[in-house]
């Protein structure tokens, strides 16, 4: 479960080290309020769960430190010749131009293969929820990387 936890993280936090120490802070949450879990639900969707309250309640406390950061440039684009490296940063970047809502469906649903059910526990919202930011979010994505010119177009040389 934690490469799970992690992953997840990473897409919350958008920082590596941030994404451990999120998932460190829930393990140990997860692991002193064990006896709150029922075993009647799923544990994957429990720590899920307590990641994502961590993380809420971690960006509440830095807000202007996270106003600060997010005001920072872009890294700059991939080397010629790393098309997958760019691809992904493209997705990458596409994925947090999603308002957090739907990119936190589309991660535990999409990437993490949470059931919508799952899903819903995890975010504390129903179900029609989780599948309509899904949906919206898959529709986002798909608009931006059909309105985006494939390499080489753009340029017509005669």
């Amino acid at each position: 479960m934690l490469p799970d936890l992690r992953a997840f993280a990473r897409f919350l936090a958008r920082d590596a080290f941030l994404a451990d120490d999120l998932v460190q802070e829930a393990v140990l949450r997860g692991l002193r309020s064990e006896t709150q879990w029922d075993p009647a639900t799923s544990l994957r969707a429990w720590m899920f769960r307590i990641l994502r309250n961590v993380f809420l309640e971690q960006a509440r406390r830095r807000g202007t430190e996270k106003r600060v950061l997010e005001q920072l440039p872009e890294p700059g684009q991939a080397p010629p010749g790393q098309e997958m490296h760019g691809e992904m940063s493209d997705l990458a970047r596409a994925l947090q131009g999603l308002p957090l809502p739907q990119r936190e469906a589309l991660i535990l649903v999409g990437a993490h293969g949470l059931s919508h059910e799952e899903a819903a526990a995890v975010c504390g919202v129903p179900v029609g929820t989780v599948k309509a930011r899904v949906s919206r979010a898959r529709l986002a994505l798909a608009r931006r990387f059909q309105s985006a010119p494939a390499a080489g177009e753009g340029s017509v040389e005669d």
